[in-house]
């Protein structure tokens, strides 16, 4: 049951957690889900890579794979949105939960080889918005 229809308000320093992770989220999520910003958010995380000494080189963005890559922004610039405009604890605890898959899954990609090693802070961003979230909306 939702917050609202219990009639709890998160405290104002749990809203405000749950807000500071959705803005960041926006931004990131933000950088990929248009067409035009996608390659070169990719472009630059794969020059930050190779600046920290890593060798990949940025790869090209096929015309599926930068549709979902729009696609995945899109839903993640959605999912901030109502973070930000109802930042309920358990919106929180479902944020907390999904930022743990996502960064399961940006770990096992890395483990793979598949991902620039740069991504790991993308694992730490996930983890620690995770445990953010989760502390100030535990019950």
């Amino acid at each position: 049951m939702s917050s609202a229809a219990t009639g709890v308000r998160a405290p104002t320093s749990a809203r405000l957690v749950i807000r500071l992770c959705a803005c960041f989220d926006l931004a990131v999520t933000g950088a990929f889900a248009l067409p035009v910003t996608a390659p070169a958010f990719v472009a630059a995380l794969y020059a930050t890579d190779r600046a920290l000494g890593g060798e990949s080189l940025t790869p090209e963005l096929a015309a599926l794979g930068l549709f979902f890559t729009n696609l995945a922004g899109m839903l993640g610039v959605l999912w901030a949105l109502v973070r930000l405009a109802r930042p309920e604890p358990w919106l929180a605890r479902a944020d907390a939960l999904g930022r743990c898959a996502v960064a399961a899954l940006i770990a096992w990609n890395l483990a793979t080889g598949a991902l620039p090693a740069v991504m790991w802070a993308f694992v730490a961003s996930e983890l620690l918005g995770a445990a953010a979230q989760g502390w100030v909306a535990r019950e």
